[in-house]
């Protein structure tokens, strides 16, 4: 069954407001941590009350979203984490592991999102391995918060998926660790040649399903609510629905289509009119 996904970042827009849209998924953003204390977790955002707890109209609008049946997730990571940071959190990934599973089971969380954007990991010149760093986190995540009790997924940009390329690092994280992946929320914008371009998400996506551990529930479609969502890749949700959703859906099935960011879609408009693609 195809999921709807989207990312809270700003507070424009109350996140209780979810519990009225048709949202299978919220991930929470950001929970990160910087390279003068790496193992420090810090919550950034508007779910940030402080550096370590959330605000208490998150938590209220958590358990009035569980009630619903709608899972939340605390995202860790995002682009504006250095890579000089992941190079030491990557010396002890069971340690890193045991904080962030603690931050989902302290906060009662259903999981968590791994948005991993170190792209120098994957060519070589960040000191260390962004691969072996992300298979070894997921296992270790995997074995603190089980399944079917608890999501894991990832959120990796389109070249780290793709065969051959010079940023491919996810075609081994999914070889040895995409067991222990829930699905991947793959970010169809601010990447060239993807970005705005429906024949090549397409293409791509169609792709990905067939990577080892990886099936058409597996994957799921990112695009930008708006056009100040991104730097590029923004198109009209009836694009998306008639040029990306219709012709995977006639072809494989649909894992499911992830925005960002909730705050950009005021009235529910967008996420309303994917919800209703996806039933077709």
């Amino acid at each position: 069954m195809s999921k709807t996904i989207t990312y809270y970042n700003s507070g424009a827009i109350p996140l209780i407001n979810a519990c009225d849209l048709p949202y299978d998924v919220v991930n929470l953003a950001f929970l990160s941590s910087s390279y003068s204390n790496p193992f420090n977790l810090v919550l950034s955002g508007a779910i940030a009350a402080t550096d370590s707890s959330l605000t208490s109209s998150t938590v209220e609008a958590i358990k009035a979203m569980q009630q619903k049946g709608q899972k939340v997730l605390i995202s860790f990571g995002g682009a504006t984490m250095e890579s000089v940071t992941y190079q030491k959190l990557s010396e002890d990934t069971a340690k890193l592991a045991k904080l962030l599973a603690k931050f989902v089971t302290d906060n009662h969380l259903d999981g968590i999102d791994l948005d991993y954007e170190d792209t120098a990991a994957f060519t070589g010149n960040a000191g260390y391995d962004g691969a072996q760093f992300l298979i070894s986190l997921t296992q270790e995540l995997r074995k603190r918060l089980p399944s079917p009790d608890y999501v894991i997924s990832h959120a990796p940009q389109p070249p780290y998926l793709e065969q051959g390329g010079s940023m491919a690092g996810y075609i081994e994280v999914v070889e040895q660790a995409g067991q222990d992946i829930d699905w991947l929320n793959v970010q169809f914008y601010n990447n060239p040649p993807w970005s705005a371009n429906p024949d090549q998400i397409v293409s791509s996506y169609l792709n990905y399903t067939k990577l080892p551990n990886m099936s058409p529930v597996k994957i799921v479609a990112g695009f930008p609510v708006s056009m100040q969502d991104a730097g590029s890749g923004y198109m009209p949700v009836n694009k998306i629905v008639h040029q990306v959703i219709d012709p995977i859906q006639n072809t494989s099935g649909l894992g499911g289509i992830m925005n960002w960011q909730f705050s950009s879609d005021c009235n529910g408009d967008w996420i309303k009119a994917i919800s209703e693609a996806l039933k077709r």
